[in-house]
């Protein structure tokens, strides 16, 4: 395993500390310390550009919500549409066979 260039002087602050402090409290305030890299560690303005990322993507999700609204509404009187017509046919349909069916039954008496 590679060590970081900072593990070598992360080391000696620990042998330091031990000298200082003893072995208890060195290795207590050593698990306190971190151990990222400095490129791991997130900045204010990377911190003020994620919330405004996340702002722009609320703000789009609200105008996608709202487009997504309007498109159901619109399937759904389309839907409503289509329902008419449906039974309107099928009403007519039924209607003309029952018409049929009682003429060819009073031809044949």
């Amino acid at each position: 395993m590679m060590m970081s260039a900072r593990e070598p002087a992360r080391h000696a602050l620990d042998a330091r500390l031990e000298n200082v402090l003893g072995l208890e409290h060195a290795d207590t305030l050593m698990t306190h310390l971190p151990q990222y890299q400095p490129d791991q560690v997130a900045t204010k303005p990377d911190i003020t550009m994620l919330k405004s990322d996340i702002a722009m993507f609320r703000s789009e999700m609200a105008g996608f919500k709202t487009e997504l609204r309007a498109d159901i509404k619109e399937l759904r009187g389309i839907l409503r549409e289509k329902q008419k017509f449906f039974v309107g046919t099928v009403v007519g349909s039924m209607t003309a066979l029952t018409a049929i069916f009682s003429l060819v039954v009073g031809l044949l008496r």
